[in-house]
């Protein structure tokens, strides 16, 4: 379990230094399965740790998709497209 919260914590603080703390809180602070703390410690996992890392970067993958798309549409409204 302690593994777990080491990699999921890893994840999210590089997801604070890349988008920054309070995007990256609000995103993993939807995913039921871990309580974070505000420097993105993991402190509690809820149920099967290996489910609840996959949630975690499932809720970034969805995000950073989402952030794809929006330039994407920036980039192309600007070309006229």
């Amino acid at each position: 379990m302690e593994d777990y919260k080491k990699i999921i914590t890893e994840l999210i603080q590089k997801q604070m230094s890349m988008v920054g703390p309070s995007v990256a809180l609000s995103i993993v602070q939807k995913v039921p399965a871990v309580k974070v703390a505000d420097n993105g410690e993991v402190l509690e996992v809820n149920g099967d740790p290996k489910v609840a890392l996959e949630s975690v970067a499932n809720a970034y993958i969805a995000f950073s998709g989402e952030i794809s798309r929006m330039i994407l549409k920036s980039v192309m409204g600007k070309m006229g497209m």
